[in-house]
């Protein structure tokens, strides 16, 4: 089928309900300026809306790409009078660039964004690192580059059997410009079935050991856990971080590292699955202070804000007093979407929090209050057509 809608197809009859998220968002240094990304992905019809704010403007303006767009970051401007730009990443490899110059698109070599019949890779995360893009995602891909120059700046991790090639993810950096990334090593679930080429398999294997191996590699499954491992500092200069190990080797349920997120003081903070809270320094290390009764909780984001963490989890957000995590989910106007907080992601600034919601809302702590905004629905809507990427 034509990916291309013409006048006289009907969207809703071909795809389905267009059902627009807004499941990731990025501020800039003030929080005069944002961007979200507003889509609702498939994989037979990628389609995002890419929505940049001024909030003393009071402006909104609007990119769309047929392109399912993964991670959104700031480029500062140079200039103190423009507001900043932003870069986003495709999961085929593209790279779109979107401000007050208007908007670039650029195709990372070798990748299928460039070609159809290029190797596979899943794109996570981008970063703006010396006038260059640091970028991760599988097939062991964490390269820094831009244009036709790119190079692997991948930490020394050695992938054995029975593990894929290993999945790269940059969480951010602190306010020193450190870069925090994350090394995820699964199990090859293709390597416990025997079949030529098999590690393990030989052309002249008896019938009672080929038999033997197959029940062998079948018992294995499952018994191998996931691999998290945590890098700090700059391409090119990495150093390992010590992890908790429900976190750095785990079976189902998978645990996960998820933001990082610096105070006023120099310190950092790491958090994850499983109530993972850590502080500290890429220089001194990193040490939980989380508590057991808060296991439960399955972290996604945090920002900080008058001298403790806000952490996100699940649909509800808490504030940290350094030990425990306590509520501080904001009540919903019921008028304005669904009657629960969805967070997608976390900001604060000075002494204002800002949480960008799923359900297209953004809730703004202001002066000890909670304000809910519904971005308007004419700029979630999805024209019949779109220019291609």
């Amino acid at each position: 089928m034509d990916d291309i809608l013409n006048d006289e197809q009907d969207f809703e009859e071909l795809y389905g309900k267009w059902e627009p998220k807004l499941y990731q968002a990025a501020m800039a240094d003030t929080d005069r300026h944002f961007a979200a990304l507003v889509g609702g992905p498939r994989w037979d019809d990628p389609y995002t809306i890419i929505l940049m704010r001024d909030a003393v403007k009071q402006t909104f303006s609007r990119s769309d790409v047929r392109r399912e767009l993964r991670d959104i970051r700031v480029i500062p401007s140079l200039k103190d009078d423009a507001g900043p730009s932003y870069v986003t990443i495709s999961l085929q490899g593209d790279i779109y660039v979107v401000g007050p110059d208007g908007s670039q698109h650029f195709i990372i070599p070798g990748t299928q964004a460039e070609s159809e019949i290029a190797s596979e890779i899943d794109f996570r995360s981008i970063l703006p690192y010396d006038n260059r893009w640091l970028v991760a995602g599988s097939g062991n891909f964490l390269k820094l580059g831009k244009g036709e120059s790119w190079e692997d700046v991948s930490p020394s991790l050695t992938t054995e059997y029975p593990y894929s090639e290993t999945e790269w993810a940059i969480l951010g950096e602190n306010i020193k410009g450190e870069i925090f990334i994350v090394a995820i090593q699964r199990p090859n679930q293709r390597y416990f079935n025997l079949y030529p080429g098999h590690p393990l398999y030989r052309n002249d294997m008896a019938e009672d050991e080929r038999f033997k191996l197959k029940k062998r590699l079948r018992a294995e499954k499952g018994t191998h856990p996931v691999l998290t491992t945590l890098y700090t500092g700059t391409p090119g200069n990495w150093k390992r971080q010590e992890l908790p190990e429900r976190i750095a080797s785990t079976s189902p349920p998978y645990a996960w590292l998820a933001a990082v997120t610096s105070d006023n003081q120099g310190n950092d903070y790491l958090v994850g699955s499983d109530g993972l809270v850590m502080t500290g320094t890429p220089e001194s290390g990193f040490s939980e202070i989380s508590s057991l009764p808060d296991r439960e909780k399955h972290y996604s984001d945090a920002a900080y804000l008058d001298d403790e963490l806000v952490l996100v989890a699940d649909s509800e957000l808490f504030r940290f007093d350094g030990h425990l995590a306590k509520n501080f989910t904001p009540k919903v106007k019921l008028q304005l979407g669904s009657k629960r907080v969805q967070p997608s992601a976390i900001f604060a600034w000075q002494d204002r929090l800002h949480v960008f919601d799923y359900g297209n809302r953004i809730f703004s702590l202001v002066e000890g209050e909670w304000r809910e905004y519904a971005i308007p629905n004419e700029l979630l809507e999805r024209p019949f057509k779109a220019r291609k990427p």
